[in-house]
């Protein structure tokens, strides 16, 4: 035995044999990367999907919003076009002779066709809006682009849903603000011809002038074509005119010499309260052989009222009779109560609002302790009360 037989030295890899080991640590290395790289990609994929549908969801739910809102506003946009297009048809279809010029008409008319044309063939349709999802059902590819692509088909559709109903409410609302430009030219017109008839009308009642006065209140600061808008201010002028006519035709009444004396005696007593006159052959019941009267007042419109006199009592006061002259006294004392000075004394606990004592008792307050004050009638009033209507001095 050798030496080097005795002492065995540890067996050594040749050069060979490593080079044949360094491939297994590569080829291990390589599966552990792999593994790495698909993982990652399978993430990032993911991540990116995840994304997209998120982006997509957002869109589609903006859109959705947006088309609602339109959708809302020209439903309700239709309904104000029915409404107007009906009150202008009723309106453009009347006489407007002398109230309108037929160019400020003719507007209007082209105004009220515009918008017409604009929303007859419409019909509120209120959007029904599918969700869409906010993730993918899987994560296959296929998955994912097929179902962007269906996201993405509906929000193409609801985008140009959107915009054809904008254009539609675009066009009524266009077509509104024409028929106000043209329907403020009108109001000019017509309020212009309503004071003019005013201010001609000094033979008018009282009542028809309040009446146009509210007419012309009511439609300031809008144009409306019904109710209280432009054709209330129209009929309104038309009966100013009808009782101004009226009130030059009583002039030529052999009557009225007698009928202008009873009016200013009756104003010149009232305190300010406007006063219309009417003539008739029978009031109250009362005709032939009777001196009889009738007063409606009413305490708004600065306090007026209507004294209704039949054609005897006319007579008595042509006559000199001071019982007519009394009657006519009595009946300008119902028209006090309207006065705030007044309206307590006729209230409170001496009258307690007793109509037809408290004429009495102001007529005879003024003088006219006669028949015709009222005594005959309904008695004689107290002193106090009759102290108490004189206060309404």
């Amino acid at each position: 035995m050798t030496d080097d037989a005795a002492h065995p030295t540890a067996p050594t890899t040749s050069p060979r044999e490593r080079r044949r080991a360094r491939p297994w640590i590569v080829a291990t290395a390589a599966v552990l990367l792999g593994a790495g790289v698909v993982s990652g990609a399978a993430y990032g994929w993911s991540v990116f999907a995840q994304a997209r549908f998120t982006v997509a969801n957002q869109q589609s739910v903006q859109v959705a919003h947006a088309l609602t809102d339109v959708s809302d506003q020209r439903g309700a946009a239709i309904d104000k076009a029915k409404v107007t297009t009906s009150a202008v048809d009723s309106f453009v279809a009347q006489p407007h002779t002398g109230y309108v010029s037929a160019a400020a008409l003719d507007a209007l008319k082209k105004a009220d066709n515009d918008l017409h044309s604009a929303s007859n063939d419409l019909t509120y349709a209120p959007e029904e809006v599918t969700p869409v999802p906010s993730r993918p059902s899987d994560l296959w590819p296929l998955t994912v682009i097929r179902e962007l692509l269906l996201i993405r088909t509906s929000t193409d559709g609801e985008v140009a849903l959107l915009k054809s109903r904008a254009a539609e409410l675009a066009a009524m609302k266009t077509a509104q603000k024409e028929i106000g430009t043209a329907g403020t030219a009108v109001y000019g017109e017509v309020k212009a011809h309503a004071e003019a008839t005013m201010k001609a009308a000094v033979d008018a009642t009282y009542e028809s002038r309040i009446g146009l006065t509210h007419a012309l209140a009511g439609a300031s600061g809008s144009v409306s074509f019904s109710g209280m808008g432009l054709p209330a201010i129209i009929s309104a002028s038309d009966a100013v005119a009808a009782s101004e006519a009226a009130g030059q035709a009583a002039k030529q009444d052999p009557a009225y010499p007698a009928h202008a004396a009873i009016e200013a005696y009756a104003r010149s007593i009232a305190h300010g309260v406007n006063l219309d006159f009417q003539w008739h052959q029978v009031v109250g019941g009362y005709g032939t052989g009777w001196y009889s009267g009738t007063t409606m007042y009413h305490e708004g419109d600065g306090g007026w009222a209507t004294i209704d006199l039949n054609f005897d009592t006319v007579d008595g006061w042509s006559r000199g009779d001071v019982d007519a002259k009394a009657l006519i006294t009595h009946e300008v004392g119902h028209s006090q109560v309207v006065r705030p000075e007044c309206r307590t004394l006729f209230t409170g606990p001496v009258f307690n609002s007793d109509d037809e004592m408290w004429a009495t008792a102001w007529a005879i307050s003024m003088g006219f302790d006669d028949e015709g004050s009222g005594i005959q009638a309904y008695g004689r009033p107290s002193d106090q009360q009759i102290a108490t209507a004189g206060q309404c001095r």
